[in-house]
């Protein structure tokens, strides 16, 4: 029982808004718990009955109850059946005791970062790993793929110890990709949007469905999945890309609706990193911008990522592994010395740090971050 009670009470012990936002370490379980148990012990002396009605359990279920409808309130959840809507109770549940036990060893020194409940708290690991992460998910392309340009770093050009494009006007907000695995999309997006500005000082927020629907030919998957380099030869093929405003986001496979008329960016073709060089990375975003590049992002501790410098040592550096496309906007270093590459996701702004997290730089080439990284050229 107690156990039980530890899960349920973290929720209604610390308040529904501290557990679903804070951006700290979440509150000991057990702790609660026993604050509970306390007070059943000192229930005023006014008979066997008095004592007996107090039931620890019933509460511990009407605090899930609570936190579940909070859940559901908080991030728009609603099911198609009520079938649907128990089992995403129990991955709700069983989510919960995976972050509380998280928490705990983060408490206990072993990781550099924290985790938290996110909108994806009703969604197994699988599912989640399978429906967002799709990098990598390609068919034959049906018109040639050009080679890329080799990256030539610049010379005698000083490389600061910290960069972040945010703070220089060339990175858009956070979007969600929703159910959609267009990740790939969001990425090539977002380094276009990013290269656009530094030549053009106008930083327009470009579409990632024009994208997901008119890369077919070029190998990409839609929804399902695909690359980046791609879809930077559709834009130089198509002679442009539309803007988030002229082809809004669908999250989901429609028929190509590119708008002739409306050529929001341009590019003349990409230039691919040396594959699993951090220095060399360091460089490009430092120099000329936003990069795209792909992470292994199939490890559980991913999923409820919050705040920190993300590292796991399970996390793959193997190009073969990688299975999610992201955005290195920046790279710093932590005052405890840690250093990080600034990633902007596409899991939305209630995910991690605003929607961004931080990565180990220098650690081996964590999650492969610097082994399939290109920018467009604009």
């Amino acid at each position: 029982m107690l156990a039980k009670l530890s899960l349920i009470c973290l929720i209604l012990g610390t308040g529904d808004a501290q557990f679903f936002g804070s951006r700290s370490p979440l509150p000991s379980l057990t702790k609660t718990a026993n604050k509970l148990t306390n007070a059943a012990t000192n229930l005023p002396k006014t008979g066997i009955n008095s004592l007996l009605s107090f039931n620890p359990l019933k509460l511990a279920e009407e605090a899930l109850d609570n936190s579940w409808s909070t859940f559901q309130g908080s991030f728009d959840k609603t099911y198609k059946t009520a079938e649907e809507a128990i089992l995403r109770k129990e991955n709700f549940i069983e989510n919960i005791g995976k972050i509380e036990n998280f928490n705990k060893i983060y408490s206990s020194g072993k990781y550099s970062f924290v985790q938290q409940i996110n909108k994806f708290a009703d969604m197994l690991h699988h599912e989640f790993n399978s429906i967002l992460n799709g990098f990598g998910r390609f068919h034959a392309p049906r018109v040639p793929i050009q080679k890329s340009s080799s990256f030539i770093p610049s010379a005698n050009v000083h490389i600061p110890d910290n960069i972040d494009w945010n703070e220089k006007g060339a990175v858009t907000p956070v979007k969600s990709q929703g159910l959609c695995g267009g990740c790939y999309a969001f990425s090539a997006a977002g380094a276009i949007e990013g290269h656009t500005y530094r030549k053009t000082g106008v930083l327009t927020e470009l579409s990632p469905q024009n994208l997901i629907d008119c890369t077919d030919p070029y190998g990409n998957e839609g929804c399902v999945g695909g690359l980046m380099d791609p879809a930077f030869q559709y834009v130089k093929d198509n002679t442009g890309i539309n803007s988030l405003v002229n082809y809004p986001y669908e999250a989901k496979n429609d028929t190509c609706r590119y708008k002739v008329q409306n050529p929001d960016a341009e590019t003349t073709g990409f230039v691919t990193i040396p594959e699993g060089d951090e220095n060399a990375l360091k460089i490009a975003v430092a120099t000329l911008g936003p990069v795209s590049a792909a992470i292994d992002a199939s490890q559980d501790t991913f999923q409820f990522y919050s705040s920190g410098v993300y590292f796991d040592e399970k996390c793959k550096n193997e190009t073969m592994y990688m299975n999610h496309a992201i955005l290195v906007v920046g790279y710093g270093v932590e005052q405890d010395g840690k250093e990080y590459w600034l990633v902007k996701n596409s899991y939305g702004p209630e995910w991690g740090i605003g929607g961004f997290f931080k990565l180990a730089r220098n650690a081996n080439n964590h999650c492969g971050i610097a082994n399939i990284a290109s920018f467009p050229l604009v």
